[in-house]
């Protein structure tokens, strides 16, 4: 997949690649996800909106004091509301576009990022 432009910053680890950008003063990621590779385990004071582009993720949410779990495809969208903690599994190798609707801010979920983390030093 080409992309228009160039972004401002790229990270790369084992589980991919993901590429920011600013358009018009609001930050979009681009994550290229490895299949198996978990991402995120945080929460943000805006909503978050998760654009599946190719391949299928599991996302994972704190709701009140469960978790849930649910499956988003290609060409399929989620919200997550503000505050609300969350953890992405890759299904498949995945592309996935995400933005929110206000500064972007993060804060780790410890339950869910010692999850990341764990799979991070393997």
């Amino acid at each position: 997949m080409k992309l228009e432009g160039q972004p401002y910053d790229v990270f790369e680890d084992s589980r991919g690649r993901i590429m920011k950008y600013d358009i018009n003063g609001s930050r979009f990621n681009v994550l290229f996800t490895k299949k198996g590779a978990l991402r995120s385990g945080d929460f943000h004071p805006a909503a978050q909106f998760d654009l599946v582009l190719s391949g299928t993720i599991e996302i994972i949410q704190r709701l009140g004091k469960k978790s849930v779990s649910r499956k988003i495809k290609a060409n399929e969208m989620i919200a997550i509301p503000k505050d609300v903690p969350h953890l992405f599994k890759s299904v498949t190798d995945s592309v996935v576009v995400e933005w929110w609707d206000g500064p972007f801010k993060a804060q780790y979920y410890k339950p869910y990022r010692d999850i990341v983390d764990k799979q991070l030093k393997k």
